[in-house]
């Protein structure tokens, strides 16, 4: 049977909803370990003496909800299951001026370290701080990481609108497939990150188990660009919490609501009326990709109760590389090989023709030839 020249077209259209999560935030928080982090620190005074029984309050500076802690007898304290994003750290005691510092990022999974020095005077009096901008050295943990924010999330070009993408931005993670079209439609992870194979990283959503089961590689939730707050990649040395695959931990926070009302409505087009012609092709292949939807988030109640939610839709019309296929034909179906075993003369059963060992015979010589150039009906079974 001749082989089949196939010219495929491929249309996909897809929709990605993010149902509106309501996050009521309370004293104690229930996220996952690996997207929640801490603030930590110690407290000492102008003589570098520690500072033991000071109230440190941590205040997410846009949901304004606070952690309270107080300091050990060492001048230690430490707030944790703290959800990404900015936040201002107070110190107060007694015969001391009010330390307060501002602008501290905490990312996900984050371990943030601010230490406060305090200054005689007054509580109603304030030191203020205000953190710089730039990221922040891990003290406490030995793991290699390394968070996109959501600046780069928004503002990278991103082709084929997934944000496996991202991936590439860390060191020893190379661009493995060009197409990230094909990514998109076909859901694939192919990365790989130092070395690993590429169906060795666990992808997780907000903590939660998000790789596809069937393949142990393409993410089950191919999460909007819009709807995302970070992608944090730990490439290695990182703690057993994030276990269960060999390779990276991919993990995506998706953004929340806070105390302002926001929005947005977007489009992202691609069309081969803008492409350029490869040098080598007789022509520019047909691409339409329209990626369209909006997201809304906001304050159900002040300083407590929060929404974020959205819906996109990816609209993809493509023509594809043509490509060969060669199915078998009834005689293969059947366990007759002697048509394909045809020798340089081109017709069966002549003495150039090649020769079928059956596996299962014993004795001199092994491996015998089969009769007729077929598998015997014996060896057939309803699997193959």
């Amino acid at each position: 049977m001749k082989p089949r020249r196939i010219t495929p077209r491929s249309c996909c259209f897809t929709t990605s909803l993010l149902v509106a999560v309501f996050a009521l935030t309370l004293d104690v928080c229930a996220s996952a370990q690996s997207v929640t982090g801490r603030i930590s620190g110690s407290v000492r005074d102008a003589s570098k003496a520690v500072v033991p029984g000071a109230t440190v309050t941590v205040t997410n500076e846009a949901t304004q909800i606070a952690r309270a802690a107080t300091t050990d007898t060492e001048g230690f304290y430490v707030v944790t299951n703290l959800p990404p994003g900015q936040y201002t750290v107070a110190v107060e005691l007694g015969g001391f001026a009010t330390f307060v510092t501002s602008g501290n990022v905490l990312v996900t999974d984050g371990r943030l370290t601010v230490d406060a020095a305090l200054e005689a005077g007054q509580v109603t009096e304030t030191v203020s701080v205000v953190a710089g901008a730039g990221e922040t050295v891990n003290t406490t943990s030995g793991e290699i990481a390394r968070v996109v924010d959501r600046q780069q999330v928004q503002n990278l070009a991103l082709n084929g609108r997934n944000f496996l993408q991202l991936a590439t931005l860390v060191p020893g993670t190379p661009l493995l497939d060009f197409d990230a079209i094909a990514q998109t439609t076909g859901g694939g992870g192919n990365i790989s990150v130092n070395g690993s194979r590429n169906d060795s990283n666990n992808l997780t959503v907000d903590g939660g188990f998000n790789l596809l089961k069937a393949n142990n590689n393409a993410p089950g939730n191919n999460v909007g660009v819009d709807f995302i707050q970070e992608v944090k990649i730990h490439t290695s040395n990182f703690s057993a919490e994030h276990g269960r695959q060999s390779g990276a931990a991919i993990n995506v926070t998706t953004r929340s609501g806070g105390n302002q009302l926001f929005g947005s409505v977007f489009e992202f087009l691609r069309n081969d009326a803008l492409d350029a012609r490869n040098f080598f092709a007789t022509g520019v292949r047909k691409l339409r990709f329209n990626n369209f939807g909006y997201s809304v988030g906001g304050p159900v109640m002040r300083n407590k109760f929060f929404f974020f939610g959205g819906q996109e839709w990816k609209y993809i019309r493509r023509t594809l590389d043509p490509a060969r296929r060669t199915l078998p034909t009834l005689a293969d179906l059947r366990g007759d090989l002697s048509f394909r075993l045809r020798g340089a003369d081109g017709i069966v059963g002549t003495a150039d023709d090649g020769a079928l060992r059956d596996p299962l015979t014993t004795g001199t010589p092994a491996r015998r030839p089969t009769p007729r150039r077929a598998f015997p009906a014996t060896s057939s079974r309803p699997t193959g």
